[in-house]
């Protein structure tokens, strides 16, 4: 029995399917602005910022870095005491783009300048993680602060996530915990992990105030904040050599020296 519908519209759609997945960094750069300018996505990053306000408040420096997920993310930060903030972004080419231009394990800045470093979902859309948290390392003054906010692996926005995330995004999601073994490898001390998100991925429900049930589940909602700690540079101390007054009032023996029995 033959089939009397035409074939010609099968085949343009199969054609068009092939072109679209034979291009897919074509179609990221647009997922992605799409996804990072969104409305849950925007709502839910300013208030990760808020956040941060009764940590800034405290922390006083001339410079801090802030280091974004893309460059339609938010940028406005909560009042502060550092003298100037730079801004750098995770750009469609695995680069930093913002104040300057650079790759992301060799930041053109001296080693410790910075009193604060703020990565917001930074490291979800690094490969090579491991080398930026060197290079953040190397710029982090001793007993400088860091900020990392990062999306929950085990929460209740994973599902959403991945089916808005699934399009070029490739989130790449880690813990809390994961971050912390991380910063541990490079003389940075975890103090504190908190949970700032919501629980729902919905708008509204980001800009109402939470309630009892949402506060107590918390730490299986959208987002994570680590609070860490640079440790101060220790130096050995060198034994100074004594001088002739004080050999003649106090006369010892070398290591190693022996008397000669008369």
């Amino acid at each position: 029995m033959r089939c009397n519908m035409p074939v010609y519209p099968v085949l343009r759609f199969r054609a068009q399917l092939r072109l679209a997945h034979s291009h897919p960094r074509e179609r990221m750069p647009n997922d992605l602005n799409r996804f990072y300018a969104s409305a849950l996505m925007q709502t839910l990053f300013a208030r990760e910022l808020s956040a941060l306000a009764p940590v800034l408040a405290g922390i006083y420096g001339n410079h801090g870095l802030f280091l974004r997920a893309h460059a339609a993310a938010p940028v406005a930060l909560p009042p502060h005491l550092l003298g100037t903030m730079t801004e750098l972004a995770v750009a469609a080419d695995g680069r930093f783009e913002g104040s300057v231009s650079c790759e992301l394990a060799e930041l053109p800045f001296a080693s410790e300048s910075f009193k604060l470093l703020i990565v917001q979902h930074a490291f979800e859309r690094i490969d090579h993680v491991q080398a930026c948290a060197v290079e953040l390392a190397r710029v982090l003054a001793p007993e400088g602060v860091v900020l990392i906010l990062g999306f929950n692996p085990l929460g209740s926005w994973r599902p959403w996530l991945a089916s808005r995330a699934a399009g070029g995004s490739r989130l790449r999601l880690r813990s809390a915990r994961a971050c912390q073994r991380l910063l541990a490898g490079e003389q940075i001390d975890t103090l504190q992990v908190r949970y700032p998100g919501v629980f729902w991925p919905r708008a509204c429900a980001i800009g109402q105030t939470p309630t009892r049930i949402e506060t107590l589940l918390a730490r299986f909602g959208s987002s994570w904040l680590l609070l860490a700690r640079k440790r101060r540079s220790t130096l050995t101390p060198l034994r100074l050599r004594s001088g002739k007054r004080e050999l003649a009032l106090n006369p010892r023996l070398l290591p190693g020296a022996h008397r000669e029995c008369a």
